[in-house]
């Protein structure tokens, strides 16, 4: 915990270089268009379609490219730790 009434201590305008090992998890959505071959009976059927989808991402998943089209929800730094240099 750090106490911001606390004085700073003597050389804290030094900086140095750290090699830190960080775990980060995002929640994201992507938003992408695709053309994919569908058994015609579930076309006009929105729940049903999302689950032939989400069964089958193998049809679809290819097609996503995690650089575009990306929204990050939420973010956490989850851990870091201190590692030696090589």
């Amino acid at each position: 915990m750090v106490n911001a009434d606390a004085p700073e201590p003597e050389g804290h305008d030094r900086e140095v270089t750290a090699h830190l090992a960080l775990t980060v998890s995002e929640e994201v959505t992507y938003e992408f268009t695709v053309e994919v071959q569908l058994p015609a009976y579930i076309v006009n059927n929105p729940n049903a379609l999302r689950d032939y989808l989400a069964d089958n991402e193998d049809i679809w998943l290819d097609e996503l490219d995690p650089l575009s089209g990306v929204t990050i929800n939420e973010r956490s730094l989850d851990d870091v730790e201190l590692t030696l240099a090589a």
